[in-house]
This record gives C-alpha cells, sequence and structure tokens, in this order.
C-alpha cells in the first residue's frame, strides 16, 4: 500500500490533465470557428494592403512632396545632433556637414547621431492615407451591408403604448386601431428579405 502523499500526487496528476484535456478541445474549438479564419484572410490582406500603400506614398505622394523641399527626397531629410566622437575631419559637422552625408544612414555609419524629420513625415503620411481608406471601406461596409431592423411596433394614438404593428386594438385601452394594409405589406417583405 502507497503512502497517503503519493495517492494526493496522482489526483493532482490526473486533474491536471483533465485541465489539459478540456483547454486542448477548448482551443481545437475556437481554431474551427469562422472567426479566426476570418482573422486571419484579414491579417493577409492587411499586409498586403500595406504594401500597396507604401508604394503609393514612397513613389507617387514623395515625389510630388518633394518638389515643395527641393532637391530631395522626405527620406533623405535629417538633422544632426551630434558629430562623430574622435574624429578630427568632422570636428565642425554641425555647421556644414560633408557633402557625402546625403542620407541619415551614411551619416549614421560615419558617427553621427541623427534626428531623422523626413522619414517621420513618410511614415505619418502612410498612417493617414491607411485610416483615410479604412474609414472609407468600413463606411461602404455598412451602407452595404448593415440593414435598419423593419419596424415591427406602433404607437397608440390614444393611450401612447406602443402595440404590434398588425394590432386592430390597444391591449392597454382597448381602443380600435386602424390597421394600414400598406404598411402590413411592407414590413412582411422586410422580414422575408432577413
Amino acid at each position: 500500500m502507497a503512502p497517503p502523499a503519493v495517492g494526493k500526487v496522482y489526483n493532482v496528476v490526473g486533474k491536471g490533465g483533465k485541465v489539459a484535456g478540456t483547454i486542448w478541445s477548448d482551443f481545437t474549438g475556437f481554431i474551427a470557428k469562422g472567426n479566426v479564419f476570418d482573422l486571419a484572410v484579414g491579417l493577409v490582406i492587411g499586409s498586403a494592403f500595406t504594401a500597396i500603400v507604401t508604394s503609393l506614398v514612397e513613389d507617387i505622394i514623395s515625389p510630388l512632396i518633394s518638389l515643395a523641399t527641393p532637391g530631395t527626397n522626405l527620406n533623405t531629410k535629417f538633422v544632426i545632433l551630434r558629430c562623430p566622437v574622435n574624429n578630427a575631419t568632422f570636428s565642425n559637422c554641425m555647421d556644414n556637414f560633408p557633402a557625402s552625408w546625403t542620407t541619415p544612414l551614411i551619416a549614421q555609419q560615419s558617427g553621427a547621431v541623427t534626428l531623422n524629420w523626413g522619414k517621420l513625415i513618410q511614415v505619418l503620411i502612410n498612417f493617414i492615407i491607411i485610416a483615410a481608406i479604412l474609414f472609407i471601406l468600413v463606411k461602404a461596409y455598412a451602407a452595404a451591408f448593415v440593414r435598419q431592423k423593419p419596424v415591427e411596433k406602433k404607437e397608440c394614438p390614444y393611450c401612447i403604448t406602443s402595440v404590434p404593428i398588425k394590432a386592430t386594438r390597444c391591449s392597454a385601452c382597448t381602443s380600435e386601431l386602424k390597421v394600414e394594409e400598406e404598411t402590413i405589406n411592407i414590413v412582411e417583405e422586410e422580414t422575408k428579405q432577413l
């Protein structure tokens, strides 16, 4: 006969196995739902959409903006915060940095610390375009697929109680109500469509 402590260990392990089994079955049930697949498709489409917007900004919008900032692309706009340390050649780079530093990457490789304001503006433009397009898509989806619920109730003109639209008498005051045939037909057609 095993000591009592060993029996407790077996009970705990058995309960752990049951918990792990229910977690696994819950997880497989979650994966099998359509929402997870919808999310996966959305992520793939989102990454492709991001590539399209990035290309739009870098290849079309940024060159147009670079016309306002003469000579270069936004990605090449930067400010030097600190000159390279222990380098006599670039000792006074804050006022006139070398002509070879045409991009922030080249300046950073030389040892300078840069503030890349052009890249920040380009990322902000990307964000604004993506947000605007998503806003338009959500509005279009809502207009196309979200339908208003058909009217199923009307107000009694005598006691202002809400009654079913097909009712001929008010349930609160027992007044006789007019039933319009057109209203009933419209409600029946809207119910069939849903």
